[in-house]
């Protein structure tokens, strides 16, 4: 085992002029050799240059006068595997460490660690400090007490340069699977930076790789350095801008503002060490050789250690954890890389079980890009529990409830291991029901909706449900309280009502007053409207309200959307809980055909449930019109209550002027009065009313034409009291004192109208109103009448075959009489 600490000093060859370098014999430190090493010496030489400008290499640029204690780090292996740690300082001194071919790595240390140590000094006692195998490696404070280079300023200068750190990392990754590839050339301001760099590297390889990371923090000379990290300075010969220095012979990272070499492509590892760097989180390789294959695997991004890391408020105590603050500046392909990484070390199985709580942590804290992104990890995680139980059971997959799964990872869950849970559930289906909670969970868990076993044990708990006599509907509310699955619950609750009968009605009613209705009340606002419904009219018709008939339908009203009836279905389903198949009492009838709309009634099919109000109403108003419109095209209605309907629509219609006064309207108006006669008093008198307002308004003429009169003629008191009153009306008269004198055709309809008549079928009562109507309305007119006037209606009465000499022996008599 060779270990050498050598000393030197820069001196100048007095016939070339040439710097060399002399040892300095003697020199505090150097342990002495048995034979001249002159090959070592000319090692360190090579590494640390000569000839012009070495004296500037050796620090003359940085503390030339002795007064820095700055120094000029390199690191490097020899041909014959030793390794030459050299650190050239000020006053022209140059300190080495010769480590032969057999020597072991360098423990707890690492070469970087020796960056500004005090113990290169000349005056530094004998014995180094803690480092290689007797003690012989120098180190920088924090570094002397066993740790590396403390990672608080690390985080610091990797957020100073956050874009650049990836694709450095990236590349002190390749030098490792390409021993013979490119260098990386550090361009930066200082050595200090330069130092950090590799420092940040040290920190974040695999602790196998650290030990063959070569370096130099600072060279004049980048061409002839043999390391793998060159530091040079903004000054130094080494074309930047040549395109194949950039593309093909050197990786070149510029932090000056000069152009650097071309990023590679992505590097997950990088991107998710950078990540963690940025995060004030820096992972924690393992310890100990890895193999070529997975040096470089995240896995042991997150379940590897290393001993001797310092914490501060800047890095968290419990390094190595990931969380998705560690993902946060990843996106696109570099987030879909790192995400991906995992989930196949998952799926290989190289994961641990701390490292699977870690990764399910990891996808827990995740959300927006990022969480659709980890679906394939978390898919990876939830099949690894699965399969890891083996076929016949199921480990309780509500341990994965807000893992990110996207509704192709289910579907894929469903037809993979669904079948499994649903084969599970069936042969617990055998045992009691208190046995079913954890296999229903189970299947739901994986999806296993379309399953039998999920869809026998549906229709069993319903069924239990619906006879709350049973013993079983007490476990079936137990197994649905602990399941506590809104989903399926609500899917149990809907098969309450599938079949719906009357039967199925009153069963519902016997489980909101059993012991169980608490839990059905618990659980109402997932029931379909069916139950909420029956449930509330079991609870309101009993004790203390006792609701009945239209009390309980208007209040299940207040439960429905907008608290008012608007379908025939919801109208059907109230009608079947208030009154089964029966009718509503006749005084309440009024009130349901207004509350639910005459419309909503016919399509409900329920109009000759409420037909009673037409037939005996209290009173005859424009609802009840309405209603008997709607009524009329109800061919589900009998004959003789459509045809009750339609003359009390007739009546209204003639009355607001909406059909005419003919033959037709006229002659099914009396067809509709022998097919309903005899009409209740209120109905009677509603039409009468309505049929006299539109004869006492007709035209005569028409209704002279359309045999109206022989409305008249047979009508009875209420037809005529109203028709009286219209015409005797003082606007009316007035009305025809004006206009009856110009118009001939119709004084003399009124006359045929009014006249007195004897004959079969006119009632006494017609003949006095006639005779009233004949002297007080058209009397009158006649004083505006001259004798061309009189002629013209004579002529009118001759024409229509009436009697001309009566209406003379009227005129004259009415001349004769006192007004």
């Amino acid at each position: 085992m060779a270990i050498r600490r050598l000393s030197y000093r820069l001196g100048q060859e007095p016939h070339t002029g040439s710097f060399r370098l002399i040892p300095a014999p003697g020199g505090q430190g150097q342990r002495p050799t048995e034979t001249s090493d002159t090959e070592v010496a000319a090692a360190v030489e090579r590494i640390i240059g000569s000839g012009p400008g070495a004296e500037a290499e050796a620090g003359a640029d940085h503390g030339g006068d002795g007064t820095d204690t700055a120094c000029e780090l390199s690191y490097s292996l020899l041909p014959d595997g030793g390794r030459l740690l050299c650190a050239a300082l000020p006053g022209q001194r140059v300190e080495a460490l010769h480590l032969g071919p057999d020597t072991p790595g360098p423990g707890p240390l690492w070469p970087i660690d020796t960056w500004r140590a005090a113990s290169w000094e000349p005056g530094a006692r004998e014995t180094l400090g803690a480092g290689f195998v007797e003690s012989e490696l120098p180190a920088a404070e924090p570094a002397a007490s066993g740790a590396h280079v403390d990672r608080v300023p690390l985080v610091e200068f990797a957020r100073a340069r956050s874009g650049r750190v990836a694709p450095f990392l990236a590349d002190v990754r390749r030098l490792f699977d390409d021993p013979a590839g490119r260098q990386i050339v550090l361009v930066e301001e200082d050595p200090v930076a330069v130092a950090r760099w590799i420092a940040l590297a040290c920190a974040s390889l695999p602790e196998a790789y650290v030990p063959a990371l070569t370096f130099t923090t600072w060279t004049r000379d980048p061409w002839r350095a043999p390391q793998q990290i060159i530091g040079v300075g903004p000054d130094v010969g080494f074309d930047r801008a040549d395109e194949a220095t950039l593309a093909y012979l050197y990786r070149v990272h510029d932090a000056t503002g000069g152009p650097g070499s071309p990023p590679a492509e992505s590097d997950a590892w990088a991107e998710l060490t950078a990540e963690r760097w940025l995060a004030g989180n820096p992972p924690t390789p393992p310890v100990g050789p890895s193999g070529a294959d997975d040096a470089f695997a995240l896995i042991p991004l997150i379940s590897g250690g290393r001993s001797g890391a310092t914490s501060s408020d800047a890095v968290p105590a419990q390094a190595g954890s990931v969380s998705g603050a560690d993902l946060a500046g990843l996106s696109g392909d570099s987030l879909r890389a790192v995400v991906d990484a995992f989930a196949r070390a998952v799926r290989r199985g190289e994961a641990d079980e701390r490292t699977l709580g870690e990764l399910d942590r990891l996808c827990r804290g995740l959300d927006g890009e990022h969480a659709v992104a980890a679906r394939p990890l978390a898919l990876a995680l939830v099949k690894h529990r699965l399969d890891a139980t083996g076929s016949g059971e199921l480990p309780d997959l509500t341990a994965f409830e807000g893992l990110p799964l996207g509704q192709d990872a289910w579907r894929e869950l469903r037809e993979t291991y669904g079948g499994r849970a649903d084969d599970a559930l069936r042969r617990k289906l055998r045992g009691p029901m208190t046995s079913w909670t954890e296999p229903l969970r189970l299947a739901l868990a994986v999806g296993a909706d379309g399953g039998p076993g999920l869809a026998e044990a549906m229709d069993r708990l319903a069924t239990a449900l619906l006879h709350p006599e049973r013993r079983d509907c007490a476990h079936a509310a137990e197994v649905l309280d602990a399941l506590d699955h809104t989903a399926f619950t609500r899917r149990v609750l809907r098969l309450l009502i599938v079949d719906f009968t009357e039967r199925k009605l009153d069963r519902l009613r016997e489980l909101a007053r059993s012991p169980q209705g608490d839990w059905l009340r618990r659980n109402i606002e997932d029931a379909p409207l069916t139950v909420r419904l029956a449930a509330a009219a079991a609870h309101w018709s009993g004790p203390p309200d006792h609701l009945r008939g239209a009390e309980l339908f208007g209040r299940l009203t207040e439960l429905l959307a907008g608290q008012r009836v608007d379908d025939a279905r919801t109208l059907k389903l109230l009608w079947r809980i208030v009154w089964r198949g029966g009718v509503p009492d006749r005084a309440e009838q009024p009130w349901i055909a207004r509350t639910c709309t005459p419309r909503l009634i016919v399509e409900a099919d329920l109009g000759r449930r409420v037909m009673g109000w037409v037939k005996e109403p209290d009173h005859c108003d424009r609802d009840l019109v309405e209603f008997a419109r709607a009524m009329v095209s109800d061919h589900r209605i009998g004959a003789k209550e459509r045809d009750t309907a339609e003359l009390l629509v007739i009546a209204q219609d003639l009355a607001d002027g909406r059909v005419p006064v003919s033959r037709a309207t006229v002659g099914r108006l009396r067809e509709l009065g022998r097919k309903v006669s005899p009409l209740g008093t209120v109905l009677r008198q509603g039409v009468d009313e309505r049929v006299a307002g539109a004869l006492a308004r007709a035209n005569p003429l028409d209704l002279c034409e359309s045999h109206g009169l022989q409305i008249l003629v047979a009508a009875g008191p209420e037809l005529l009291r109203t028709y009286r009153a219209q015409l005797l009306d003082e606007a009316c008269c007035d009305r025809l004192v004006r206009e009856l004198p110009d118009r001939p055709a119709e004084l003399a309809a009124y006359y045929h109208i009014w006249r007195p008549r004897r004959r079969h079928g006119v009632t006494e009562e017609w003949r006095e109103v006639a005779g009233e109507l004949l002297d007080q309305v058209l009397a009158p007119v006649l004083a505006h009448l001259d004798l061309h006037h009189l002629g013209q209606v004579a002529t009118v009465l001759q024409r229509e075959g009436q009697d001309v000499q009566e209406w003379t022996a009227w005129r004259h008599r009415v001349a004769q009489e006192p007004r």
